[in-house]
């Protein structure tokens, strides 16, 4: 009984939009992200805590959770407000609250810290953004061509997208989304229908790579389901992922389009190419146990070799660091002494450019130490 009192106001019920009136908040395109998914799939608002979007086959139609309830967008339902991690649209995200952080939804990587209700703002350091789950920065980027605006910025799809279901996208009709939720938050994945059986198009409909016909790829208009994730000026220029080390984007007629390398490859910033994992620099921060079946790998360190990754069974990578005059030998899974370092750098991109570090007796947990 209590799921059935979890009613919600739908509003404009008998009027949904047509397909060719975008329904907009800032760079975040709800209509055309409604052509990428499922009919009745819900999707999430920027604007307001209590506000989603059910996908209609006309177009998007505006919905409303009842006083006292927010939507939460990751199970397709409106729960008391107390019990949802919303953020957008709330005048007092410290309200109630003390002692911890929370996310300010207006500035990329920015959070507030909360003392007695009152929040004092703050923000997380280059290369990472705050992680509402982990309460916590975290590795990662906003998009790198967004400038300072008040406007709203869409920075993740899976920020609005319900977790766990495949959608597609507007500028490419192979192209497939997934937002895969884990106990360290959740992520975007990205790929492409296979060729190999014809059957090399995706449906939004099925949720499953068909035949290409033309029904299927009416989404395909162009226009972007972020606009801020797609936006640039100089074609043929290439961006890697922040996140996904085997990711990259194109400036294609001032749009950014997403490109994958092949299995076991990187995007290397240096050459600007697709190379092998262990021979790519690939761009700082980008999750280095992709690919990867060991346990413990290098992370992106031009300094001096010495961070590393955790790989949890997910492939998700918590941060760690050896001790000073140490660096990572991912080829062992060690922190080895620095005097062997010049080497090892030569054949592994994620330490191009590292030089030796000063003497210090410190030890550190997570990998061992091994000298020979």
């Amino acid at each position: 009984m209590a799921g059935k009192l979890l009613l919600v106001t739908i509003l404009c019920l008998m009027g949904g939009s047509a397909l060719g009136e975008d329904i907009l908040e800032g760079t975040y395109n709800v209509t055309a992200f409604c052509t990428a998914v499922k009919i009745g799939t819900q999707l999430g608002s920027l604007e307001s805590c209590q506000k989603y979007y059910v996908c209609q086959s006309t177009g998007p139609v505006v919905a409303e959770c009842q006083t006292g309830y927010s939507y939460d967008y990751k199970k397709s339902t409106c729960a008391l407000s107390s019990q949802v991690d919303c953020y957008y649209g709330v005048a007092e995200p410290c309200a109630g609250k003390n002692g911890t952080w929370v996310p300010n939804t207006a500035v990329c990587g920015g959070y507030y810290y909360c003392d007695n209700g009152v929040g004092k703002a703050g923000s997380c350091p280059p290369n990472q953004i705050f992680n509402s789950v982990k309460v916590a920065c975290d590795w990662g980027s906003c998009q790198s061509n967004l400038g300072d605006s008040d406007e709203i910025v869409l920075t993740s799809l899976c920020d609005v997208a319900p977790p766990n279901q495949y959608f597609g996208d507007t500028k490419d009709c192979a192209t497939w989304n997934f937002c895969v939720s884990n106990s360290s938050g959740v992520f975007l994945q990205t790929g492409k229908c296979p060729t190999a059986n014809k059957q090399d198009v995706y449906n939004a409909a099925t949720q499953q790579c068909t035949y290409n016909t033309t029904s299927v790829c009416t989404r395909v208009t162009g226009v972007p389901l972020s606009s801020a994730s797609t936006s640039c000026s100089t074609d043929g220029e290439k961006q890697a992922s922040a996140t996904v080390c085997g990711t990259y984007s194109v400036c294609t007629k001032g749009k950014w389009v997403q490109q994958s390398c092949s299995t076991g490859y990187y995007y290397d910033v240096l050459q600007k190419i697709c190379v092998t994992r262990q021979l790519a620099t690939p761009e700082p921060g980008c999750n280095r146990c992709q690919y990867s079946d060991k346990q413990f790998v290098n992370a992106v360190n031009s300094e001096n070799c010495s961070s590393y990754y955790y790989c949890n069974s997910n492939r998700d990578a918590t941060l760690l660091s050896c001790p000073e005059s140490y660096f990572f030998n991912e080829a062992v899974g060690a922190c080895k002494s620095d005097d062997e370092m010049e080497a090892y750098v030569k054949n592994n991109g994620a330490c191009y450019g590292s030089s030796l570090t000063t003497t210090s007796d410190t030890t550190d947990d997570g990998a061992t130490t091994v000298d020979e």
